[in-house]
């Protein structure tokens, strides 16, 4: 049975502040010159807090960009720029945004907050492996702030009645609102707030019995369950349901028509041993694999993308040209054995020279734009460019349902759930 609680909200100030003046993507996918250009949209965006610029005269613990983080929350807390909502509430989001296809589409989510705790007891499942390094960054400014900036990504399966619960609440002026430039194009966000003791209950009871699964933010919600360890250590009588024992997370029906996933293409750097050509490629994988020409990477891929019920199918650039590499599917196998990433890398990559040794020692590089596979083969970047298709919610579902995790790489939910929306002060 899931538990997805109200919370004490901080967030910005209508009064003081534009919305899409403050807000930023989440912190691992800004770039160094992104976020000085954040830093110059407005003095007050999230990034100062969620991810600020080291100096080289920083000394750690002292005046360092955790510090500086606390300071500039509690500083904007202090000019009213932040206010903190009273009583716990649920915020209903809804992220306007351009698709890869040109149409306009629609997310809603919700932002709430769930237990903090190990896997094997969380609300939660997973869908793959994190790295120290992330966990250790956030843990860190999380220690300094006592904040949460940046929830947990995940959507909910089997909630009865919900889209209707928050679609009555999504109407009217909103609490707040902006315009963000996006990874595409512009995107609009709108939150509105449910503090209603009906209204909340009305929600907690349409997730009680909702299966909950990680999109986005694994390392967000460990960093979350390990600081809850580490306070409650500290903290021993601290109260059960005390703050830091939860995590801020945004979620959002898996079947909502705005729910998109991008795929990831692969492409193989130059080495010793790796296939050179769509005729070595094809004479390695033992006539296993059917190959259909193609005019270029972009389409191969579409061919590719239009089988994918039926088949394996992969778009694949060399120097000598492009095509479809597919086969039939097959029945059996786990759900992670049955991923089109999965079969890539054990059925095509391996006899093409790249172990997975190879690629967790850095033997791909990734893409996620269909031109991209001509132009990284054109440049001497890629021997070879593999294209593939998306996975869906229903994939991530039966993999985390499963116990599996996933290959690297192998969603990217898009568009990225905004930081700075509303903070959990913990």
């Amino acid at each position: 049975m899931a538990t997805v609680e109200p919370f004490l909200g901080t967030r910005y100030n209508p009064e003081h502040v534009k919305l899409g003046g403050v807000l930023a993507p989440p912190y691992d996918v800004i770039t160094d010159v992104q976020r000085e250009v954040l830093y110059g949209r407005d003095l007050r965006n999230v990034v100062r807090i969620d991810y600020g610029i080291s100096y080289p005269e920083d000394v750690e613990g002292v005046d360092d960009r955790y510090t500086r983080a606390s300071s500039f929350l509690a500083s904007w807390r202090d000019l009213g720029v932040l206010v903190r909502d009273q009583p716990a509430s649920y915020y209903v989001v809804d992220h306007h945004f351009q698709h890869p296809d040109g149409t306009q589409r629609r997310r809603r989510g919700l932002l709430a907050t769930v237990a903090a705790t190990p896997w094997e007891s969380s609300d939660l499942r997973p869908h793959e492996r994190t790295m120290r390094g992330p966990k250790a960054d956030r843990l860190a400014l999380m220690r300094a702030t006592r904040a949460q900036t940046s929830p947990v990504f995940a959507v909910w399966e089997n909630a009865d009645g919900i889209a209707e619960t928050l679609e009555s609440h999504a109407t009217g002026d909103a609490l707040l609102g902006g315009r963000i430039n996006g990874e595409i194009a512009s995107e609009k966000l709108l939150l509105w707030r449910v503090a209603d003791p009906q209204q909340v209950a009305s929600i907690a009871g349409a997730l009680r019995g909702a299966g909950l699964y990680v999109a986005d933010g694994h390392h967000r919600y460990e960093t979350a369950a390990a600081y809850a360890a580490e306070r409650r250590a500290a903290e021993p009588d601290a109260p059960a349901d005390a703050p830091f024992e939860h995590a801020l997370v945004y979620l959002a029906a898996a079947d909502d028509p705005g729910i998109t996933i991008l795929p990831t293409h692969r492409l193989v750097r130059p080495g010793p041993g790796i296939a050179f050509s769509l005729d070595d490629l094809w004479a390695r994988l033992d006539d296993v694999y059917e190959t259909v020409p193609a005019a270029d990477g972009r389409a191969a891929l579409a061919e590719a993308s239009s089988m994918r019920d039926s088949h394996h199918a992969f778009a694949v650039v060399a120097h000598d040209g492009a095509a479809v590499l597919r086969r039939p599917r097959r029945a059996g196998g786990s759900p992670r054995d049955r991923l089109d990433v999965a079969v890539l890398e054990t059925e095509v990559l391996e006899p093409a020279g790249v172990t997975r040794e190879m690629i967790n020692g850095g033997a791909l590089a990734y893409t996620r734009d269909p031109d991209g596979l001509d132009a990284a083969v054109r440049s001497g970047e890629a021997i070879l460019a593999f294209g593939v298709s998306p996975v869906s919610p229903g994939d991530v579902i039966a993999v985390a349902d499963a116990g599996e995790t996933m290959p690297q790489k192998s969603t990217y939910f898009y568009p990225k759930v905004p930081t700075g929306l509303v903070l959990f002060e913990v």
